[in-house]
C-alpha cells in the first residue's frame, strides 16, 4: 500500500478540548494561504474583537460561550 503524503503521524498531533490540531501539506498558491499573506489579520482581529465586545460577546475569557476571532 502506498504511503499517503498528505497525512501525518498521530504522535505529532496536538490534542485539544474539541479535537486535534494537525499539519498537512498545502500548495503555496492555495487560496487560503494567499489570503493569509495579503489580508491585515492583526487589524481585522482588533476590529472584530472591539465590535464583538461592544455587542456583549465574550472575547476575553469570561464564563460562557467565547467568540474566537482567530481564523
Amino acid at each position: 500500500m502506498k504511503e499517503q503524503r498528505h497525512s501525518m503521524p498521530v504522535a505529532s498531533a496536538v490534542a485539544t478540548e474539541n479535537g486535534e490540531t494537525v499539519s498537512i501539506y498545502v500548495h503555496y498558491q492555495h487560496p487560503l494561504l494567499r489570503l493569509k499573506h495579503v489580508l491585515p489579520w492583526e487589524a481585522l482581529c482588533e476590529v472584530m474583537t472591539r465590535r464583538w465586545a461592544a455587542a456583549g460577546k465574550n472575547v476575553d475569557g469570561r464564563p460562557g460561550l467565547s467568540w474566537d476571532v482567530a481564523l
